[in-house]
């Protein structure tokens, strides 16, 4: 099978996720961590990162002092890497159509969809030796065809022939159906295919009826599009461009239940100098498949204000003749829309939401998912360089936010269950901060009401050792989010991952 068009990014996670689940990689474990990282980076839009340093810090715990020219490590697994993905897919992984390859010369996996047998870098395929005794049974089998075609050419003459059975292939069958896949829309993109910081792929703006794209018109002056930093904004790719006006969409779509996440931000309407905020200067509708989806919808009220994240999420989305149409109606001045994304979820629940505090996905113990850090306001990323006990996953207590910090989490309205992940890696007899209890104390917060009053760490658990917290029964607010603040009391609060799931 060939093909001229690059692999999607579900397309080369599953083909990463059949690798790991294969018996040749299960029983190498270290091999599949170490194409774990190497993939993962790749989806992350980070080559820059693969580097044998890197690699060798991150994935075997070398030191700083680690040295190329006295110690091979990298060099030599990423060998034993390649090699056994040649052997995968000379055998169970055969049927494989999209192939992961580490070219010789660098670290970089690539996507490649299948044309011929793999074989070891530089070798050319192995020509297949036939067996003595196979050749001699085969040339007697020929000669004694030869002898018995013209005794069964005589004794046909004259016979009609009969026809040739059709032979039944694979072709013959019911063709498979195609698995739903995320659809997601820059809204006035004229870039065919963007990447965010995530790794997922964004298209150019398309299925849209009206509307003006990256322009608006005030005081009947056609206006350019504004360049604003967005607070909270998961990537401000998202933000970049835009649709105004009253306008629609009608996205084709696979039966079957969606989420749909909807983007805005208010980058016209501005706070006045005296301190007059932007409220009642933009109302819209936005109907699904002709019902109402948001109503009198202010995007600076919504989010608190201009140049802000606004993303409304909903689920049990469904097309209706394998469309999803969106209409935006503006009341007071024109509808305006950022971006669109829509994720397959038959689930008949709105997807967890799992974050670690890291530039990384991390895929716990139980095959779940942790994805890179995003939904936050304030506070910064680092790592301590610990590993903590106490969990089967230290991989997610690498890295830390801290500082004073919200995340906001869009979800669809019902009930969720909300787990916050802690270590303390810093204060402690023997961690580089020393110090002990009441060395940092905290409060966190969720809707008004306190989650946790002067928290520490340390006194639930004691230096480098896992804790979490539970807390059930947590609702969206009106503006459809779960927002957690961390408010310090002592030092620094801190964070090393986050769930939130449905109940």
């Amino acid at each position: 099978m060939t093909s001229n068009q690059e692999p999607l990014l579900e397309e080369r996670r599953a083909s990463l996720h059949a690798v790991l689940e294969s018996k040749e990689f299960s029983r190498a474990p270290a091999l599949g961590k170490l194409l774990r990282y190497l993939c993962e980076k790749t989806f992350e839009g980070r080559v820059h990162e693969i580097k044998e340093f890197s690699i060798a810090t991150e994935v075997y715990g070398r030191g700083e002092t680690f040295g190329e020219k006295r110690d091979s490590v990298v060099r030599v697994e990423v060998s034993r890497l390649r090699k056994r993905l040649v052997n995968y897919y000379s055998s169970e992984g055969a049927h494989q159509t999209l192939r992961i390859v580490i070219p010789p010369g660098t670290y970089q996996p690539e996507f490649v969809p299948f044309t011929a047998p793999l074989t070891a870098p530089g070798e050319a395929p192995p020509e297949p030796k036939p067996h003595r005794r196979r050749v001699w049974i085969g040339a007697s089998i020929c000669g004694g065809l030869l002898l018995l075609l013209p005794a069964l050419y005589l004794g046909n003459r004259g016979k009609p022939v009969p026809p040739p059975v059709p032979r039944t292939t694979t072709t013959n069958l019911v063709a498979p159906i195609l698995p739903a896949k995320p659809v997601r829309i820059l809204a006035g993109s004229s870039t065919e295919r963007s990447v965010d910081r995530f790794g997922a792929e964004w298209v150019s703006d398309r299925y849209f009826v009206g509307g003006e794209q990256n322009h608006w018109q005030f005081g009947g002056k056609e206006m350019g599009v504004p360049v604003r930093t967005i607070r909270w904004a998961p990537d401000q790719l998202y933000f970049r461009s835009f649709r105004f006006g009253s306008f629609s969409y009608r996205i084709p779509l696979p039966a079957g239940k969606y989420d749909l996440k909807l983007y805005f931000s208010e980058v016209i309407f501005l706070p006045s100098e005296f301190g007059d905020g932007v409220e009642n200067r933009r109302i819209f509708d936005v109907n699904a498949n002709g019902k109402p989806l948001l109503t009198s919808f202010d995007i600076a009220a919504d989010a608190g204000g201009a140049n802000t994240a606004c993303i409304r999420a909903f689920t049990g989305v469904s097309p209706v003749d394998g469309f999803l149409t969106l209409d935006f109606r503006p009341i007071l001045s024109g509808a305006w829309l950022n971006a669109i994304e829509i994720l397959p979820n038959d689930t008949g629940k709105p997807l967890p939401i799992r974050i670690v505090t890291r530039n990384a996905n991390v895929t716990d113990h139980a095959g779940k998912l942790w994805e890179i850090d995003r939904y936050y306001n304030g506070g910064r990323q680092l790592s301590d360089g610990e590993l903590v006990s106490g969990s089967g996953d230290p991989e997610l207590f690498l890295w830390q936010r801290y500082g004073s910090f919200t995340y906001r989490f869009p979800v669809p309205p019902g009930r969720y269950t909300l787990r916050l992940l802690f270590a303390e890696t810093f204060f402690g007899p023997n961690n580089r901060g020393k110090g002990g209890l009441g060395s940092r104390i905290f409060n966190v917060y969720s809707g008004g009401t306190t989650l946790l009053k002067r928290f520490e760490i340390f006194r639930e658990a004691g230096e480098r050792r896992a804790v979490e917290k539970v807390f059930r029964g947590l609702a969206p607010n009106a503006q459809g989010r779960i927002d957690v603040s961390f408010e310090a009391v002592v030092q620094y609060p801190l964070v090393n991952a986050l769930e939130l799931t449905p109940e």
